[in-house]
């Protein structure tokens, strides 16, 4: 597969250059409601991460996202769209790559996973870490109708769900050779940042 070789050729590029990296990826994962907010506030505080999730990519420009729509094609939802690309790219660039970054919910496509890997190999970066913040389908139900915000309706919530099972599937067939490492989502958010200080502290401490 394309993305495996380009994953192959990323992971051998960083090790040659393992000095000159710039920076670590991290993909944070889970289900919605499953805390990915209060960890990334959690990894910006204690690694200085910036993160960047597709929601903030569709905020940067909701009209290219529109002009990029081909009425034709069916499926794509915007944090499918492959315009997220060209997105993460200028959010890249108005950020400090130096120390890294953490996505939320980029890459959820092949295209995407195609592009990330480009670009980790244009800025040097570490092949990426993978965080899964792993939460049963029911208790993100329970979560999300608890925090009561208007726009989580029956119909939104099964799509967010669905949508993260379809970002999971990707990770897994596209990034074969990367280890995920599977965190319980439903303790309590300190000891979530426990385990997530114990799985990269040995990649980003210094």
């Amino acid at each position: 597969m394309h993305s495996r070789r380009s994953f192959l050729c990323w992971t051998a590029s960083a090790a040659l250059a393992q000095k000159a990296r710039k920076g670590q990826v991290i993909l944070l994962v889970g289900a919605p409601g499953s805390g990915k907010s209060t960890q990334a506030a959690y990894l910006k505080k204690q690694y200085g991460l910036p993160t960047i999730s597709a929601e903030q990519l569709i905020q940067d420009d909701p009209a290219m996202l529109a002009q990029s729509r081909s009425p034709n094609i069916k499926g794509i939802t915007s944090r499918s769209d492959p315009a997220l690309n060209v997105l993460l790219r200028k959010r890249l660039a108005m950020i400090d790559v130096k120390n890294g970054f953490a996505l939320d919910g980029y890459p959820a496509t092949k295209d995407h996973v195609d592009y990330l890997m480009k670009l980790g190999r244009e800025l040097g970066l570490a092949p990426p870490i993978v965080i899964q913040l792993d939460i049963p389908d029911e208790e993100s139900r329970r979560r999300l109708l608890k925090r009561g915000n208007k726009d989580d309706t029956p119909q939104t919530i099964e799509q967010l769900i669905k949508d993260y099972h379809r970002e999971m599937d990707f990770i897994q067939l596209y990034f074969p050779d990367v280890s995920i490492h599977k965190v319980a989502g439903t303790r309590k958010p300190s000891q979530v940042s426990k385990s997530l200080k114990q799985i990269l502290d040995p990649y980003l401490k210094d």
